[in-house]
């Protein structure tokens, strides 16, 4: 089956409601308040201290300079968050894409392979159309998993990503498909069993050398497509996430 991560270790959060960042499991709060509860307690009992005796200011330098301090380094803080999640999204969103690109591309080249390999043999003109039929209807429903794989979410495979019709395909066999979770890697085994037996029979008239080379796009395309999964499987870190959250939502408070 296809692995899943470990949920005592991943936290998974939708982003659908601001309490999803009010949880305590995997909050940085635990550690921080042992350090800035008693920081806000001195700079409480400094604040306190100004007030009641106003020359303490002239020892201490002007208040005013440390309020602009403080808010300086706010912004910072809050401005690091804010482009350093935007940077990582993009750059994630750039590498799920690409690699995806990059699947397709080298699938749709060894499909392309495979249909130039076939006999011209008019003695087994029958046998390179079925092989080309199934061919198709297995590299679609390939794709089709693979990205159904790659969103993770749930819905009806043949709505979210409709792949070509699967008439003259086993009835058994798609049933079969339907009962497993590895969808994807079951497909792709049929694809490599196909060839296998195609090639044996005759109707692919290439060298077994160079009918390797398709074997190796299905495997780079099958590495892309597992490679790309991790974009939409491990989110961005929930400390992080969190803590941008509870800092813009202070920030908009103090305006």
């Amino acid at each position: 089956s296809t692995p899943q991560l470990n949920s005592a270790r991943m936290i998974i959060y939708t982003n659908t409601s601001a309490w999803e960042y009010c949880r305590w499991r995997g909050s940085v709060a635990p550690k921080s308040l042992r350090w800035a509860v008693p920081c806000a307690g001195l700079a409480a009992l400094y604040s306190y201290a100004m007030g009641l005796n106003p020359d303490l200011r002239i020892f201490f330098n002007q208040p005013t300079q440390s309020e602009t301090t403080g808010w300086t380094l706010f912004t910072s803080i809050l401005g690091f968050l804010v482009v350093f999640r935007a940077q990582l999204s993009y750059s994630r969103y750039w590498e799920g894409l690409t690699l995806l690109e990059r699947a397709c591309a080298v699938w749709l080249n060894g499909v392309s392979n495979l249909i130039a390999f076939c006999s011209r043999d008019p003695k087994v003109l029958h046998e390179v159309d079925d092989f080309q039929y199934l061919l198709s209807r297995y590299m679609s429903l390939l794709v089709s998993c693979s990205f159904v794989d790659v969103s993770n979410t749930d819905g009806d495979l043949a709505q979210r990503f409709p792949p070509l019709s699967m008439e003259g395909v086993d009835p058994e066999t798609l049933a079969y498909l339907e009962g497993t979770s590895a969808k994807q890697n079951v497909v792709l085994q049929w694809v490599q069993r196909l060839v296998v037996d195609h090639a044996r029979s005759g109707v692919l008239d290439i060298a077994p050398p160079i009918l390797s080379r398709v074997f190796q796009e299905l495997s780079i395309g099958i590495v892309h497509f597992i490679d790309a999964r991790k974009i939409s499987t491990a989110p961005f870190p929930f400390a992080f996430a969190q803590m941008a959250w509870i800092v813009l939502v202070f920030f908009s408070g103090l305006l």
